[in-house]
């Protein structure tokens, strides 16, 4: 049912962020990680999102965890909001979808702004991924509302915390 499930190892994949400077999941492990899939910074509720998690930032650092946002086009839009709203969670560019549609994120190159150079996905995805590189949890939305917030990850890293990276 689900491209990937709990206890499977996370593909691996090298991403740039909106500044251009690449992120690599594999850079991560002995690290807890969390890959947010959002819609982009054109949609109200991903703008609130990105502002409410950047405010958790350093509480994910302190817990061994590497947050990052994920996003399917748009690297100049997402440029600037990053520097406007001083992100300090990367924001990933998948501009050809690849890694969306490995991890199974619904309606990955949705075209809302009608604009080859900024697709979208249709709804968001998250993915907690173990110091080992395995997926620990996951939550695919069909809309654009109903994923975990930044107090419900704290809680999962905590748990992790005491169990070896775990969850």
């Amino acid at each position: 049912m689900f491209n990937l499930n709990n206890g499977d190892d996370a593909p691996d994949f090298t991403l740039s962020d909106a500044n251009g400077h690449d992120w690599r999941l594999s850079d991560n492990k002995g690290r807890l990680v969390c890959l947010y899939f959002a819609r982009g910074e054109y949609c109200p509720t991903t703008r609130g999102e990105f502002a409410h998690f950047n405010s958790f930032a350093h509480l994910f650092r302190k817990m061994n965890c590497e947050f990052v946002f994920i996003v399917n086009g748009g690297r100049e839009e997402h440029k600037d909001f990053s520097r406007a709203l001083r992100m300090r969670i990367p924001v990933l560019i998948d501009q050809s979808g690849e890694i969306g549609e490995k991890f199974g994120v619904y309606g990955v190159n949705h075209n809302d702004l009608r604009r080859e150079d900024y697709k979208n996905y249709i709804a968001p995805g998250c993915y907690v991924i173990d110091v080992e590189g395995k997926i620990s949890a996951f939550w695919l939305a069909s809309a654009p509302r109903g994923l975990p917030s930044p107090e419900c990850i704290l809680g999962i890293l905590g748990y992790a915390e005491h169990n070896g990276g775990k969850y």
